[in-house]
């Protein structure tokens, strides 16, 4: 649980750093969620159309570490 809680809070780092400091993005996703999804979703479908291989090549590396980590933590020694 405490992981997706720091994935969450470095999520909400980035956002912050990519939006300009006057704009309290927060506020606006709770005040506009359905708003909100639809930006998400049609951005999320744009860079993906744009950008498609390398989002999976990421992803598949970032899978493959973390499942590694935790095989590793749960045997309790370096195996992987």
């Amino acid at each position: 649980m405490e992981e997706l809680e720091r994935q969450g809070s470095n999520a909400d780092q980035l956002v912050d750093q990519l939006m300009p400091e006057e704009l309290d993005w927060q506020h606006l996703v709770r005040a506009y969620p359905i708003a909100a999804l639809s930006v998400a979703a049609v951005g999320g479908f744009l860079l993906g159309r744009s950008r498609g291989r390398a989002i999976v090549v990421a992803l598949s590396g970032f899978a493959a570490d973390s499942l590694t980590e935790n095989v590793n933590t749960f045997i309790g020694k370096q195996v992987l």
